[in-house]
């Protein structure tokens, strides 16, 4: 069976480095070929971004893997964008200010990332996946510039958006498409077939279990697991009122390596609110099935496997499964 090729696009907060990580396993266990990963505007700045995905690499021992700099605003400059930006839930650097050694990024990619997506699945035409775990910004540009983009791909997963209008940056809106709801309504508006969409309120129905991340999570001794654990400290400490940590875009690069931990995926056709005064951002689904399908919506998932598909990530050697 051919290797999964894969592309993340992501703006490279903590949970993107938990999904980092995840894949980066993967491809290091030659299940998946992790063939870039392309950086975006949202959590923090794009060039905090490529900081952190030089960061994440280098801990995995992938510093060769290309990274490319991306958009570094959303296509329109709005309220959604000045208050995105200064919702600093991953700290201002998007990794807490937790480091202060200076990074070697002299391998970024001279490339700008969105040319670099329709080069990379121009090479590899219906044979890339393309994991989005940031704003869209970098997916709707490789779109408006090149009609063949989505025809190319193999599929899209995306971390983003909500099916009950549950919001986390406002009452109805999630942080990634809130963040350039813009660049969703081109992605949604240009599918060929439906996307694999891990909304807002799935991700916390499945919350990470404190216990089983100290006692079984904690207890791995890798590079990977202290970075992560350095960045939950973080997350520990500006979250005193909750120790719950819900690593969305984790479960997501997991759904890429076993799409059938989404135990329940229902297909609706979704657009998103650009103009209303309290729910811009807000995924809105037709619930008259009036137009086609153009996302597969998952509602639920199994955190087992994603456990399982971790440890093995983080500790193959003393891992004895067999989820991959």
């Amino acid at each position: 069976m051919e290797k999964q090729l894969v592309i993340v696009d992501c703006d490279a907060g903590i949970d993107d480095a938990l999904a980092l990580i995840l894949l980066a396993g993967a491809h290091k266990l030659n299940k998946i070929q992790l063939l870039a990963v392309t950086c975006v505007n949202g959590n923090t700045t794009v060039e905090n971004v490529v900081n952190n995905v030089f960061r994440i690499l280098q801990t995995c021992g992938l510093a060769d893997i290309p990274v490319y700099q991306g958009a570094h605003s959303p296509l329109l400059s709005t309220e959604n964008a000045r208050i995105s930006a200064t919702e600093q839930f991953h700290g201002p650097d998007g990794f807490g200010n937790m480091f202060k050694d200076k990074l070697d990024i002299s391998k970024l990619q001279k490339e700008h990332a969105v040319h670099a997506l329709y080069r990379m699945v121009c090479k590899n035409p219906g044979e890339v996946s393309i994991a989005c775990i940031g704003p869209l910004t970098n997916i709707a540009l490789a779109i408006r510039l090149y009609p063949d983009f989505i025809s190319k791909v193999k599929a899209f997963y995306v971390m983003g958006g909500n099916y009950t209008a549950q919001g986390n940056i406002t009452a109805q809106a999630e942080f990634n498409f809130y963040s350039d709801p813009e660049s969703v309504h081109i992605f949604l508006a240009n599918s060929i077939k439906p996307y694999v969409l891990l909304p807002w309120e799935t991700c916390i129905k499945r919350a990470m279990d404190p216990k089983w991340q100290d006692h079984v999570f904690g207890k791995i001794n890798t590079p990977e697991v202290q970075l992560m654990s350095t960045l939950y400290q973080f997350y520990l400490n500006s979250n005193k009122e909750s120790a719950i940590y819900t690593p969305c875009d984790a479960i997501l690069a997991a759904i890429v390596l076993r799409p059938d931990m989404a135990t329940k995926l229902i297909e609706h056709h979704a657009d998103i609110e650009l103009t209303g005064r309290r729910t811009r951002g807000q995924v809105v689904i037709d619930h008259l099935a009036s137009n086609k399908p153009n996302t597969n919506i998952v509602t639920e998932c199994n955190l087992e496997i994603f456990k399982e598909l971790l440890i093995l990530a983080l500790d193959p050697e003393n891992y004895e499964g067999d989820v991959l």
